[in-house]
């Protein structure tokens, strides 16, 4: 989900650069003159950003502390904060205003002295929210955290993979499971790959192939019954446009105390998270996919 910025008209020209910024450094920002088109309501398209948002950055100035419509876009996100019991609220001070009430005991990023130390402090509290790669998962039962690492095979550029590995576990399970999908690709999919990297497009590879993985792959070979402590493998090979292959494993196994009944793992419902948070956070790349 997007990043929302709230903040006055008056402080157009520093948030065009905030924004610009925070772009650069791959996080998905929601700002209004970006997302409106003429016709639109803004009041139905600012509300459903604010409920959709990852994330709220509240521009502190002279001119927003006194715009009524700063203060419903705070209050609407002091809502969430107490309903949710998440903190989404990350103030950013430009200068010297009075900070309202209720975001005095949050730490601020200070842009009124030394601008790039603040914007490093934005990145940096974004990255829970906006990093592609990794995250967590949580249902009633159990939480799931996951990543993906990529690299090449013994330095070979027409050997690279891809892999996700999945964490599921609990406070009342006496075991976790651990998974993982690696993808194998061949040397046209290794060019392609490579090709995305250099144009800083390598999230976006990653989740159309795991996008790929979910659509060809049937959810019954993704059911795996792990009856022992022995990892369980499931191998298939996907066929792609321009020669591109890739060479699937799926593995899972179980940590932890034996309570002597068999588990049946969905390994799609984590790829399925999986892919859901990158389409969120990851942008289009500047050019068509290679898939």
């Amino acid at each position: 989900m997007p990043i929302f910025i709230s903040y006055s008209r008056k402080d157009r020209e520093f948030v065009d650069t905030l924004a610009a910024n925070l772009v650069r450094n791959r996080h998905h920002i929601w700002l209004d003159r970006w997302e409106l088109n003429v016709g639109d309501s803004l009041i139905d398209k600012i509300q459903e950003a604010l409920k959709g948002s990852s994330a709220i950055l509240v521009v502190l100035s002279e001119n927003s502390v006194e715009s009524a419509w700063c203060k419903k876009e705070l209050n609407a996100g002091l809502m969430r904060e107490l309903e949710e019991r998440n903190s989404i609220l990350l103030p950013c001070v430009i200068d010297d205003c009075e900070i309202p009430l209720f975001l005095k005991e949050k730490l601020y990023a200070d842009f009124r002295n030394n601008p790039d130390d603040a914007l490093a402090d934005v990145d940096r509290a974004l990255a829970r929210i906006s990093n592609p790669m990794q995250g967590r998962s949580e249902t009633p039962e159990f939480h799931i955290d996951w990543s993906v690492a990529w690299g090449d095979v013994d330095g070979d550029p027409e050997r690279l993979w891809i892999e996700f590995t999945f964490v599921d576990h609990g406070e009342n399970l006496p075991y976790v499971v651990m998974s993982q999908c690696l993808v194998r690709c061949n040397s046209q999919a290794s060019a392609a790959f490579a090709e995305a990297q250099a144009n800083d497009n390598t999230d976006v590879f990653i989740r159309d192939v795991l996008g790929r993985v979910l659509r060809q792959v049937t959810k019954k070979e993704m059911t795996i019954l792990i009856d022992s402590a022995i990892v369980k493998r499931v191998q298939r090979f996907l066929a792609a446009d321009g020669g591109q292959g890739f060479f699937i494993e799926f593995s899972c196994r179980r940590l932890g105390t034996d309570n002597g009944m068999d588990t049946v793992y969905y390994m799609d419902k984590n790829l399925h998270r999986a892919l859901a948070h990158m389409k969120e956070v990851t942008f289009q790349p500047r050019k068509q996919s290679v898939l």
